[in-house]
């Protein structure tokens, strides 16, 4: 039997807390990522020396439930813009089936 390996890359917890706020858009979600990083020195603005903690890596986003299925796509969409490989978001089943059926 033959063998294939699989590299599968490093991937980077982003986990939200609470609720989202009336008023807090899809679009601040985006930028909240960078936002914390850059406060934990994982990602710096500057070309030289530059470091970026997202950079091939998966983005794992959790604490984003509620969310619906277009907002989820729309917001590992948006992982490109921060070098990542890819995203996952953890969501409830309800907003998979209210997808699945519409």
């Amino acid at each position: 039997t033959g063998v294939m390996p699989l590299d599968m890359p490093e991937s980077v917890l982003v986990r939200f807390n609470g609720e989202m706020q009336p008023g807090i858009t899809l679009r601040d979600l985006v930028h909240a990522i960078p936002y914390v990083a850059i406060q934990e020195g994982e990602l710096t603005v500057p070309k030289k020396n530059k470091k970026n903690v997202f950079a091939g890596r998966i983005l794992e986003i959790e604490g984003l439930n509620k969310l619906k299925c277009e907002q989820a796509f729309e917001l590992s969409d948006a992982s490109a813009e921060r070098s990542a490989a890819g995203c996952t978001i953890k969501l409830d089943k309800d907003p998979i089936i209210e997808y699945l059926n519409s």
